[in-house]
């Protein structure tokens, strides 16, 4: 580590070199560090570098690659953090420390590579530091590169002043020119040999060992001074001197100081850069980074630019000039000659102006120029704001007057221009959304077509121009109109093609299907550019076609936009389920968008969409919801199946075939394309190599050749896109006559060919993997008491604890009573049913009839199957399960009432007045059993209708919605639960109203004779035998207090009212299914 010592100097002891090496430490310590610092901190400061230095001086030395790696990884570091003029300045200071004398001189000259590591090893986080401090940082080093140029200019001032003669003797130039050696030949073999072996060593060069021993200057500027040595030998002829080292270009610190003391040796061993050395290998350039994204600039919309760069004075208003004719005959300057001669023989009384002329070809380049981009120019005039272009007056060619001119461009040419100009702009709303309108894919769509069809126009239009410039003569301006004539009218239909089915306003989703409707509109047979409409209506479908594609492949609605006609909608409830409606338009809208979104639904073509996008919205959601979406399209489909919209072009031609023949495609009708030379060689390659046997140098040989062939297979069988003018021209072809309306047909059939195959696998779905079928028949059991002999047990200890009043309504003990009870004949199906409290107010009533109500049945089924099993339908299967329950509990009630007998000597004696009370109350017990039986045969008649019977019979979805909907709204009719049947319903309360008041009279009466209760005292008897007469007096007491009468009177009248309801319901609303139920009651009613 110690470089200062010279050779011939006494060594020194090793208490000299410590006390040396903590003298320099210390000063080393204090330059290094920041003004101001504490005493404490240096010296804590000065102990790490000890111990670092100690460390350092007894571990290995790092050679000068590794120096350089080092110094490398530092300067990458700083250019990742943005900073690589630090990393370019460590660089260049570690190679100036490097080229000191003192150090080049020392006898071991790398030991400047361990003071450079231990320098950067006592640097504390300097990427940090200097990220930190990045101002400062960069000021000290500016300052510091100033301050070492400065001694440098200083060292060469001296040295110029005392220069040495050996120097100022010697041509550098000449000697270090004759130094130079010639590159060998390609040619030779043997001069190859010799320079592979002059290459294999890093020191090789043209010199001699130790020839820059007197040499100050640094390597790189030895390089320059040889490229001069290389000039002033002159220039030799087939010389080969790319073997010359690069000088670096981007250098931090630049170097002034050359020094030579004698002119003998240039060694380059210690140079770790480029060598001066001749290589047999050809010097690439250096890797260069990634190149930038595509430049832009901002472009100048200055509308001076055509007038000053593009175009000659004819261009501009403010310069009269006249064209020189071709001849010196009037006729040729007519427009000027017909203005002289109106002058001159108006006697005075006319003074009109000459007019302004240019050549025919000057018109005309200026006509197309306003095909391309409107501008007012010297003949056109363009208003911006109204987007109408005029014709300028008394300006004409020298031909024709300016008002003949006039009128001909107003009649033939400024009508065509500003087709034009619609068409484009246009087409540039819809593409370049630079002006931030809304638009959509399928308005971007039919731009694009409209951009096809002009595209061919435009082309001929600048052909057209190379031709006025190539002979003026023959391309005149009658010739452009008769030749271009059906391309303007193709240019004013397509205006008025745009204009009428595009909408400004509106959704998306409305202005996209009123493009689409009508586009349809104009293709009907006797619209006479109905080919046009076609083939603009199919390249229009593609977005559509794409959305579909998306949904019947990966059941994704795929509208970013909003423009498809349905949507996705999510219910936000307790149950969160997604479903596909029809889009509709908002309140908000204006009375005109709501009359043309109405007018929509009358179109063929929107009603095919719909109706698939609907049920296409259930099916596919449905599939990829169970799994099955994957294999019923890997079972039914090729391994590539075309897009919707390539069957239907293919489709439409097919269908036109049938009358019109078929019409080949264009490339079918292009010639076979050549033998691929890459091809013949495959084949070639494939065939000679069938007689090697080893596997291994068989797939080296042929892996490239399977993998070319498979490329080309795969081209083969990507199908281009199909293009709007394509299938144009397939229309024309087809026939000169009018076509029927294809397109319904055509969509309808392959929408259907789809969804049938959907419908298939989504029935497939609910009957075997989702189990619909047994879902519905368990619900039939559980909620609509089909059942009840296995739910006996549990309802009547429901009811019983109901009339208790007991802590009963606990949904957690409902739901796993009930589970255990149903466990046992559905295992599967049972862990699906909670029981649910909905209402506390009701769960504390006393009245079992009430406290029902605030129960409900909540079945937990899959998402799938909540499309046919929605939250609705449950509600409507927890009315009828509250029903049930109610007559139920009646049924219950009234049977389980026990006979009240007194125990009298003689059971066949006449009644007394308490045993006539007590029958009346048993009679009118028997009544009720006898309407309340009446009612639960009715409902239970309704409720064994099998739903699951008729599932088989469904070909889709909608249809097995549909009909349970339906069986839904049939049961609830039947069993009475919609609006209209409410009377019936609140005379059906007060009924069970009455069946309490019915079971507290009976308990009321058993209690007064003692008969309920098994530890009451038998008061007839005493123990000598005598009736104590306490009998008699509780027997007057009941008769004092019954309601018998009341609860007789109030059941005749509700048993009548019942009876009233269900005659009006028959014979006046044709209810014949209550027919049954209303002669039983009426024909049972109690006087």
């Amino acid at each position: 580590m110690d470089i200062t010592t010279l050779k011939g100097k006494p060594p020194r002891t090793r208490r000299e070199v410590d006390n040396a090496i903590t003298e320099n430490v210390r000063k080393l310590v204090r330059n290094l560090s920041e003004p101001g610092t504490s005493v404490k901190k240096l010296r804590k400061m000065e102990d790490t570098v000890l111990k670092i230095l100690t460390k350092q001086r007894w571990a290995w030395v790092p050679t000068g690659a590794e120096m350089k790696s080092s110094l490398d990884d530092l300067a990458e570091r700083f250019r990742l953090e943005g900073m690589p003029s630090f990393g370019d300045t460590i660089k260049e200071m570690a190679h100036k420390y490097l080229a000191i004398n003192e150090i080049q001189q020392h006898p071991h000259p790398y030991d400047g590579g361990p003071m450079l590591e231990f320098l950067l090893i006592i640097a504390n986080n300097p990427v940090q530091y200097i990220r930190r401090n990045r101002a400062f940082m960069e000021q000290q080093r500016l300052s510091m590169i100033e301050s070492i140029e400065a001694d440098e200019r200083q060292s060469q001032v001296k040295l110029e002043v005392a220069v040495n003669s050996a120097e100022t003797e010697v041509d550098w130039a000449a000697l270090l020119a004759e130094d130079f050696l010639d590159p060998p030949d390609d040619d030779s073999s043997e001069s190859l040999s010799d320079w592979s072996e002059e290459s294999d060593c890093d020191s090789t060069t043209t010199l001699q060992a130790d020839e820059n021993v007197g040499t100050s200057r640094s390597l790189p500027d030895m390089a320059m001074v040889y490229k001069k040595a290389i000039k002033a030998a002159g220039p030799i002829e087939n010389r080969n001197n790319t073997y010359m080292p690069p000088v670096p270009e981007h250098r931090v610190i630049k170097s002034n100081i050359f020094r030579i003391a004698q002119p003998s040796v240039l060694s380059l061993n210690n140079y770790e850069g480029n060598h001066l050395r001749r290589s047999k290998l050809l010097q690439l350039p250096p890797p260069q980074p990634p190149q930038a994204t595509t430049p832009y600039w901002q472009s100048d919309s200055n509308a001076d630019v055509l007038l000053r760069k593009i175009h000659a004075y004819w261009w501009r208003p403010d310069i009269h000039l006249n064209a020189l004719p071709s001849s010196t005959n009037a006729l040729d300057n007519f427009a000027v000659s017909y203005v002289q001669f109106l002058n001159s023989n108006a006697r005075g009384l006319l003074a009109l102006p000459l007019p302004k002329t240019t050549t025919e070809s000057c018109l005309l380049r200026e006509i197309l120029l306003m095909f391309v981009r409107p501008s007012s120019c010297c003949f056109f005039i363009f208003n911006k704001e109204t987007r109408r272009i005029t014709v300028r007056e008394n300006v004409s060619i020298c031909t024709v007057t300016a008002r003949t001119l006039q009128n001909f461009l107003l009649l033939n040419v400024v009508p065509a221009l500003e087709d034009m100009f619609e068409v484009q702009r246009i087409i540039e709303a819809h593409t370049v959304h630079d002006d931030g309108m809304k638009t959509t894919i399928t308005l971007e769509c039919f731009a694009y077509g409209l951009r096809d069809l002009v595209r061919p126009i435009s082309q001929l239009l600048i052909a057209y121009e190379e031709r006025v410039i190539e002979d003026p003569a023959t391309n005149t301006l009658i010739n452009l109109t008769i030749e271009f004539r059906e391309h303007f009218r193709q240019l004013r239909l397509l205006r008025l093609l745009a204009e009428d089915v595009i909408l400004d306003k509106g959704p998306p989703h409305l202005r996209s299907a009123y493009l689409l409707s009508r586009l349809y509109k104009q293709t009907m047979p006797q619209v006479p550019h109905q080919k046009l409409a076609i083939a603009l209506l199919l390249f229009t479908l593609r977005i559509y076609c794409s959305i579909i594609d998306g949904w019947w492949r990966r059941a994704t609605l795929e509208d970013r936009l909003d423009e498809f006609i349905v949507e996705i909608c999510i219910e936000e409830d307790a149950k969160p389920r997604s479903y596909v409606r029809k889009r509709s338009v908002n309140c908000e809208e204006s009375l005109e968008v709501v009359e043309i979104f109405n007018k929509l639904q009358s179109c063929p073509l929107y009603q095919i969409l719909l109706e698939h996008a609907l049920e296409s919205g259930e099916t596919q959601d449905l599939l990829s919801s169970v799994n099955k979406l994957g294999e019923m399209l890997t079972t039914n489909n090729e391994s590539q199946p075309p897009s919707l919209h390539d069957e239907l072009v293919a489709q439409i031609f097919t269908q036109i075939a049938v009358y019109c023949g078929r019409v080949h495609t264009d490339e079918e009708d292009e010639p076979e394309p050549e033998e691929d030379i890459e091809q013949s060689h495959d084949d070639l390659i494939a065939s000679n190599v069938q007689g090697i046997k080893n596997l291994d140098l068989f797939a080296i040989f042929t892996q490239p050749v399977q993998q070319r062939r498979l490329e080309r297979q795969r081209d083969r069988l990507r199908k281009k896109p199909v293009q709007l003018v394509n299938i144009l021209k397939r229309l024309e072809r087809s026939t000169c006559l009018q076509l029927k309306s294809e397109l319904p047909e055509a969509l309808g059939a392959i929408l259907q060919k789809r969804q049938c195959l959907a419908n298939e696998y989504a029935m497939q779905a609910y009957c075997k993997d989702l189990h619909l079928a047994e879902n519905v028949r368990f619900v039939r059991h559980t909620m609509m008491l089909e059942a009840y002999y296995i739910l006996v047990p549990h309802y009547t200890a429901l009811f019983a604890r109901i009339e208790r009043n007991g802590d009963w309504a606990r949904s957690s003990v409902l739901t796993s009573t009930l589970c255990a009870v149903l466990s046992p004949y559905y295992p599967q199906l049972a862990n699906r049913l909670h029981v649910a409290v909905i209402s506390q107010i009701n769960s504390n009533s006393s009245k079992v009839y009430e406290a029902l109500e605030a129960m409900e049945l909540d079945y937990k089924m899959p998402v799938a199957m909540q499309r046919i099993l929605t939250a609705k339908h449950m509600k409507d299967y927890n009315l009828v399960w509250r029903l049930m329950l109610k007559v139920k509990w009646a049924v219950w009630k009234l049977e389980t009432l026990e006979f009240l007998r007194r125990d009298t000597a003689n059971p066949y004696a006449p009644l007394d007045l308490l045993g006539l009370t007590i029958r009346r109350l048993e009679i009118v017990r028997f009544w009720m059993i006898f309407l309340i039986n009446n009612l639960h045969t009715h409902i239970m008649q309704a409720v064994g209708e099998q739903f699951e019977l008729r599932i088989g019979k469904c070909k889709n979805i909608r249809q097995l919605r549909i009909m349970h909907d339906e069986h839904l709204s049939w049961l609830k009719k039947h069993c009475m639960l919609t609006d209209e049947f409410k009377a019936f319903r609140v005379a059906l309360e007060q009924l069970f109203h009455l069946i309490y008041v019915l079971d507290m009279e009976w308990n009321t009466c058993a209690c007064y004779m003692g008969v309920n209760d098994a530890l009451c005292l038998d008061f007839t008897l005493s123990d000598d035998g005598i009736d104590d007469g306490e009998s008699e007096r509780r027997s007057f007491e009941y008769l004092a207090l019954n309601q018998v009468a009341e609860i007789e009177v109030t059941y005749i009248r509700c048993h009548q009212t019942l009876a009233d309801i269900l005659n009006t319901l028959v014979y006046q609303n044709d209810h014949r299914f209550l027919s049954a139920l209303e002669e039983t009651i009426s024909s049972s009613m109690p006087h």
